[in-house]
């Protein structure tokens, strides 16, 4: 994958070099640019704002501080820490024989260290000598600039540091700027050319892990080394080798120089977040207008996702095919967290002129009406619809303006709705869920992992419900859940399982439920529809109860029965205790618990607690009117 890598950037910089300009903006501080006459001698210092020198604070962006963008970048260092910087006291942040740059508070007194000019200016000799022999080859002409450049800065830099001597625009500027601030000088008279050689040089040289595998003692474009690139030496930790590749003094391979470079340029994109996530690497090049195509989109709108980007690749035009490209995640540390190769997306989830679809299996109402079917036309519609709800946003969180995933990353248990069971199911299975929506894996989702995220999700709603004055808090959730579970039960099946096809079930069983509930003649022939009619006769007695707390909650002891005669018990006992609420007679509530209280089988319940659970929640037999039942 490397490679691609190194081709994907090579592409960038090639064809669309604005993206490296992308998030960029200069260091905040003084940028001051240093020329100087035939006879070495500074010239017209310290010169007008906005021709000599520039000051930024993170607001305007003027000519100048344009052109410092393409400079400073042009001196800096490897990775975010200073391990590989030229100054030996790590206080000059710069890598470049043309540019110095260093925070203000390094210039400011201390009575340990001394003056602050001198605390910098002594750091000068051998930061260019460093400089000139990283960075310079055999260049006698450029050689002696950087060497009358580093003299002038430690006179400029202690009249900096000494502002009482002469007042002007530049010093109340270095005055009134705060201690984390930079000051940053550049050599002027030298072609960007020179600067950006400079900096090739430096990277080339600095970006091997370790110079001890390197083909060259003297490191040019086509020597090989160990990269620096996501890369670590495992000689020592034999559980981290690898054991399947050719090996050279314990590494696997090894690259040539000059690609470090483009490795690098991917690591500053990165961390400028120039790319969306996940981060899909086209290996075809006649696939790369795909990249600038999705980083184009991105650019537009930065808080845009990866989703929504596909979404409108999608439909301008629905019959394109995405293929054959490496999908990778990073962390907002820059930290590679997944990476695959998907030969194939599937955007369209429409299978036989058919997409699966959500049925209101359970009367939930929209606007006072029935909700409808909706039908899940396309990948991303899944992750809105269905992950979304059966995680309760801890995968998928959607609001009004805003659209977050987190499959990688810390979740903190505490900031998941629903406990412990949802967090569980969302660290379990959510690797599974990127893999199926992200990568096209068709088998990452079977229907027992289904089952399972639907069951514990369900159970933390009723554990959460509330009794509000609009009615129980968690009955719509739990409704939808349950919709979702029913009619995409035998979705993830992969024709492994034999599945009752429950969204033809449920009608089925309410159907059944009036028929016992309005006809003497009528019984209950399955354990399936005394499950479904246990549920429907618990959510009555339930119903009956004048507490403040008659909860949802108050289901679970009845699901984790598992002999038929103790759930009859129980639901004995419940009438007994509401007998006084209850009007008897020949009625549906008791012709349908005369009918479950009667039943008689061995089965063990656990393998209707499903079927007992949607009892509960469908619309109740006991309760509808007698001419909608005369006139259905």
């Amino acid at each position: 994958m490397i490679q691609e890598l190194i081709n994907y950037t090579q592409h960038l910089k090639e064809n669309i070099p604005l993206v490296f300009e992308q998030n960029l903006e200069p260091s905040k501080g003084l940028h001051i640019f240093i020329e100087f006459d035939e006879q070495g001698n500074v010239k017209n210092f310290p010169g007008e704002r906005g021709k000599q020198w520039e000051y930024y604070d993170g607001a305007e962006m003027s000519s100048l501080l344009n052109d410092v963008l393409k400079f400073e970048q042009e001196g800096t260092r490897i990775g975010t820490n200073m391990n590989k910087v030229f100054d030996k006291k790590k206080q000059i942040v710069t890598c470049s024989p043309f540019i110095v740059s260093f925070k203000k508070e390094k210039l400011d007194n201390d009575k340990l260290e001394g003056i602050g000019a001198e605390r910098i200016t002594k750091l000068y000799d051998y930061y260019f000598e460093k400089a000139i022999e990283e960075c310079i080859d055999n260049n006698e002409v450029l050689t002696q600039k950087i060497i009358i450049f580093a003299q002038l800065l430690k006179e400029i830099t202690s009249k900096i540091a000494f502002f009482g001597i002469a007042q002007n625009d530049l010093i109340s500027h270095f005055q009134e700027m705060k201690k984390d601030c930079f000051i940053t000088f550049y050599l002027k008279g030298v072609d960007f050319e020179d600067y950006k050689v400079a900096h090739d040089n430096y990277l080339k040289r600095n970006l091997f892990n370790k110079n001890d595998f390197n083909t060259d003692k003297i490191i040019n474009n086509e020597s090989f080394g160990l990269s620096d690139f996501y890369n670590g030496l495992n000689a020592k930790k034999p559980f981290l080798e690898h054991k399947t590749a050719t090996m050279f003094k314990g590494i696997a391979s090894r690259i040539k120089a000059n690609d470090t470079i483009a490795l690098n340029d991917f690591s500053l994109l990165l961390r400028r977040k120039v790319f969306p996530q996940p981060l899909p690497i086209f290996i075809d090049k006649n696939e790369f207008f795909r990249s600038e195509q999705i980083l184009n989109i991105f650019k537009e709108d930065g808080r845009i996702n990866y989703s929504q980007i596909l979404k409108r690749i999608f439909k301008e035009n629905d019959s394109i095919v995405l293929r054959n490209y490496y999908l990778l995640f990073f962390n907002y540390k820059h930290e590679l967290e997944d990476f695959d190769y998907v030969t194939k997306f599937r955007f369209s989830l429409e299978e036989n002129n058919s997409c699966p679809e959500i049925r209101n299996l359970f009367g939930l109402m929209q606007n006072k009406e029935l909700k409808p079917t909706e039908t899940i036309k396309h990948i991303f519609h899944f992750e809105a619809t269905i992950v979304a709800v059966i995680f309760n946003g801890a995968l998928v969180k959607i609001g009004e303006d805003t659209y977050n995933v987190h499959y990688f990353g810390e979740i903190k248990p505490e900031f998941v709705s629903g406990g412990e069971p949802v967090y569980q199911m969302v660290m379990k299975y959510r690797k599974a869920f990127y893999d199926y929506i992200y990568k096209s894996k068709i088998q990452a989702i079977n229907a027992y992992m289904l089952d399972e995220i639907m069951w514990n999700s369900i159970i933390a709603d009723l554990r959460n419900d509330k009794l509000t004055e609009k009615g129980h808090s968690k009955n719509y959730i739990i409704k939808q859940k349950l919709n979702i579970w029913f009619s995409l039960y035998n979705y993830f099946n992969n024709n492994q399982l034999k599945r009752v096809d429950m969204a033809s079930k449920i009608p089925e069983l309410i159907k059944k439920m009036k028929s016992v509930a309005n006809n003497n003649e009528e019984v209950l022939d399955t354990v399936e529809e005394f499950a479904f009619a246990a549920g429907q006769i618990i959510y009555f007695l339930l119903n009956q109860s004048k507490a403040s707390e008659r909860t949802h909650a108050l289901l679970e002891p009845f699901l984790q029965k598992v002999q038929i005669v103790q759930l009859q018990n129980s639901i004995a006992q419940m009438i007994n205790t509401y007998k006084h609420e209850i009007s008897f007679g020949k009625g549906r509530f008791e012709r349908l618990s005369a009918e479950v209280l009667a039943f008689e089988s061995g089965e063990n319940l656990k393998n209707y607690q499903r079927l007992l659970l949607a009892g509960y929640f469908a619309p109740a037999a006991i309760y509808e009117k007698t001419e909608k039942i005369i006139n259905e």
